[in-house]
């Protein structure tokens, strides 16, 4: 049998990597073989599922851990269970952190989380509690508290787009959650498209801090800038802010814009796709405003601009250059 040390190391090994067969196998060993050993991982496995919430928790206090902690150690019989004296030490700062979110959790335990979608072509405005408005694309999901705690204003976009105009408060944070990432200001306005594979955001006023959850170089950006955050690569990408919010201004400018970055904004508008089929590098930049026009319309000014060829199918609109 190994030493306890190396259980517990296995077993937090295998906690961290819960798909990695081979530890999956030596954890289900030691467990079915006895029944203190199963008890002892379920000890582990609660410890380190509540730690890991609580590791969420933005600002703890130390003081007040430390008399329940106290508290905690009188009141609790010295021989009440049979542990082993390395699980009783195990990872006090996981104890701590546990203990610290049950103090959290008291004090927030009446705020209630609620949930909007939007359906398609639809759009839809949540006004949140500290005065923050939120407008939701359509086919979107938003969760977000009915009342904000002491220390942060957290809500969380699922999927989909959302235009956030943020209540200004210095002393407590706005934080956007999205896949694997976190969007944080004090107040400000900025344009948010959250896909499976990709983040797209876009600052319109004040200032905006982009943080990916596993390792990613947190970026400030100001009004006028905008990035792309690859999920799957981890990668972000300056990118042209234009256009962003289209959907809620129903309003397209293009001011020196590459012919292929028209295209893709297009793409994104009216959601059919429009490629680009050229020879030679396009020097000529497409400088342009429409408020409300078919595709159709724009197209047509493509074509004059351009001297393009425009072939239509089903699935996408192609254009070529003809000269």
């Amino acid at each position: 049998m190994t030493q306890p040390s190396e259980e517990l190391l296995l077993i937090t090994k295998f906690l961290e990597n819960p798909t990695d067969e081979n530890l999956k196998n030596q954890v289900n060993q030691f467990r079915n073989s006895s029944k203190s050993n199963e008890d002892i991982f379920q000890q582990i496995e609660k410890i380190w599922r509540l730690s890991s919430r609580a590791a969420v928790i933005s600002k703890i206090d130390d003081n007040k851990t430390t008399e329940f902690l106290d508290k905690f150690f009188i009141d609790v019989p010295v021989k009440r269970f049979s542990t082993p004296l390395w699980l009783k030490g195990l990872a006090a700062s996981l104890l701590i952190a546990t203990l610290s979110y049950w103090i959290f959790s008291s004090k927030t335990e009446d705020i209630n989380q609620l949930n909007k979608t939007t359906i398609a072509n639809e759009i839809d405005t949540v006004n949140l509690v500290d005065g923050s408005i939120v407008i939701m694309a359509e086919n979107s999901a938003l969760t977000y508290p009915d009342k904000f705690d002491d220390s942060v204003r957290e809500i969380s976009l699922l999927r989909g787009k959302a235009f956030f105009k943020v209540a200004k408060n210095s002393e407590k944070p706005f934080t956007v959650i999205l896949n694997k990432s976190k969007v944080s200001v004090l107040g400000t306005s900025f344009n948010i498209s959250a896909h499976s594979d990709k983040i797209d955001l876009d600052v319109k006023t004040g200032k905006v801090s982009f943080s990916p959850y596993k390792g990613g170089t947190t970026l400030v950006l100001t009004a006028g800038q905008a990035l792309s955050y690859d999920i799957a690569k981890s990668q972000i990408v300056s990118k042209n802010s234009q256009n962003s919010d289209a959907w809620l201004t129903k309003e397209l400018i293009f001011v020196d814009t590459p012919l292929e970055e028209v295209c893709e904004q297009l793409t994104k508008y009216y959601n059919q796709e429009i490629k680009l089929e050229h020879t030679k590098k396009i020097v000529k930049k497409f400088n342009a405003t429409f408020r409300g026009e078919e595709l159709n319309d724009v197209l047509s000014l493509l074509k004059a601009t351009y001297n393009l060829k425009i072939e239509k199918s089903e699935n996408h609109v192609l254009l070529r250059i003809t000269n």
